[in-house]
C-alpha cells in the first residue's frame, strides 16, 4: 500500500490566500501562523526534531490561482545517522497555477555523522505562475568535529512549465567516494545555497524579482570578506539562478538580506515572511 502523503491547498479568496486543505502525516508537521500580509504561511516541523533512518514523508502543495504561499521550516532539517543503511527521504511534489507565486524557503538540511539523505521535488508551473525555490545544506555538525561526515547525500529538483522541463538539478556528494573539499566543490567552505526563481518573461512578479537581485546582489559578487562566494545568471528567460557557497550559515546572511529585501516589496509579498526569524 502507497503511503499516504500530507498536502497542503492555498486558495485566493477576496483579499487573502487561505489554507483550504491540509493533512499532515508523521513525521511531519504543518503549521499555519498568522501572517501581516495578505499570503498564506505553511511551515513545516517534525515531531522528532529531525529526520531518522527510514523516514520518507511526501508533502503534495497546490498554490491555486492568484494565490501566495510561503512555506519554509521551523528550523535547521537535522538528518539523524542512518546506522542500518536505510536513508532517510523527503519527497515534495507541487503545483503553482496561474498567476500563483509559491516562496519556498526551507533552512538548510544539516546531515549528521553516517546520515544518508535523499530528496526529490517536482514542481508544475502554470502560465503566468511563479517559484521562488530555494535548497541548500551544510558540511554537517561542524562544531562537533563532523566535517562532511555523512554517507551520502542525494537531491533531485525539477521544475515544468506546460511546454518543457525548465529546470532538471541533480546532485550527488558521497564523502568517502570523492572528497567535497576538493577544488570545484566546496573547497574551504561549509555550506551551499542556491535559489531558483522560475516565471513567465514579462510577468510583473518575476520581472520584478530578476531585476531587483540582478542590481542589489552585485556588491555580494566581491569576495570580500571571502566568506561568502556568489555567483547569478540567466540562463534561460523564464529562469534566474543563484548559487553561493558560504564559510557557514551566518555568512549567508547579507545574501538572505537582499533576498527578503526583493520578496517584501509591494509587488510581491508586501512585507517580510522572515522578519521575526532574523
Amino acid at each position: 500500500m502507497p503511503p499516504i502523503p500530507s498536502s497542503i491547498e492555498v486558495t485566493h479568496t477576496g483579499t487573502r490566500s487561505v489554507l483550504t486543505a491540509c493533512r499532515s502525516i508523521a513525521p511531519l508537521k504543518l503549521l499555519n501562523p498568522a501572517t501581516q500580509g495578505t499570503y498564506c504561511a505553511v511551515i513545516i516541523a517534525s515531531y522528532g526534531g529531525g529526520m531518522v533512518e527510514g523516514d520518507a514523508p511526501i508533502l503534495r502543495v497546490r498554490c491555486g490561482k492568484r494565490a501566495a504561499l510561503y512555506l519554509g521550516t521551523q528550523a535547521l532539517t537535522k538528518v539523524y545517522k542512518n546506522p542500518h543503511g536505510i536513508p532517510s527521504k523527503q519527497t515534495l511534489i507541487g503545483t503553482v497555477e496561474s498567476q500563483g507565486l509559491a516562496i519556498v524557503w526551507p533552512d538548510p538540511v544539516v546531515p549528521y555523522a553516517q546520515s544518508i539523505f535523499e530528496q526529490n521535488q517536482h514542481w508544475h508551473l502554470a502560465p503566468n505562475a511563479c517559484l521562488i525555490l530555494a535548497d541548500g545544506h551544510t558540511a554537517g555538525r561542524v562544531a562537533h568535529g563532523e566535517h562532511f561526515a555523512y554517507a551520502r547525500y542525494r537531491s533531485h529538483i525539477a521544475i515544468h512549465t506546460p511546454k518543457r522541463p525548465l529546470l532538471i538539478e541533480r546532485y550527488h556528494s558521497e564523502p568517502s567516494a570523492v572528497s567535497p573539499t576538493h577544488p570545484g566543490a566546496f573547497g574551504p567552505y561549509n555550506a551551499v545555497f542556491n535559489l531558483f526563481i522560475a516565471g513567465t518573461p514579462g510577468e510583473m512578479k518575476f520581472t520584478h524579482l530578476v531585476e531587483n537581485l540582478s542590481q542589489t546582489l552585485i556588491p555580494l559578487l566581491r569576495p570580500t570578506p571571502p566568506d561568502l562566494l556568489l555567483s547569478f545568471a540567466s540562463p534561460k528567460p523564464d529562469l534566474f539562478i543563484i548559487r553561493s557557497l558560504a564559510q557557514n550559515i551566518e555568512s549567508l546572511h547579507p545574501l538572505f538580506a537582499a533576498l527578503r529585501n526583493a520578496i517584501a516589496h509591494p509587488n510581491i509579498l508586501g512585507t517580510d515572511p522572515l522578519a521575526q526569524k532574523y
